[in-house]
């Protein structure tokens, strides 16, 4: 499994942590106070940047500068604090 595939797993499983579900499209749970905090985490720009580059880096050469970039891309927490569900901030 390579890194896209294992972020795609990580992602799924985060979305059904979070109560989501998929129905052909990912569906929020109503009346869900998370939702607010969910939405951005799924939009923001710098995420699919993020994205989009580590997937340019995809089987970039061993040891390399590029293989460096793509590590911390892929090991980059959002709230490396522990930022709970509904914090602010």
């Amino acid at each position: 499994m390579n890194n896209i595939d294992k972020q795609r797993v990580s992602a799924v499983r985060k979305l059904e942590k979070l109560g989501n579900k998929f129905a052909g499209e990912w569906v929020h749970p109503v009346n869900d106070a998370s939702v607010a905090v969910v939405v951005p985490a799924v939009t923001d720009p710098m995420h699919v940047l993020l994205v989009q580059r580590a997937d340019m880096l995809e089987g970039c050469i061993e040891g390399s500068e590029e293989e460096r970039e793509l590590a911390a891309i892929t090991e980059a927490v959002r709230w490396p604090e522990g930022k709970e569900l509904g914090e602010k901030g």
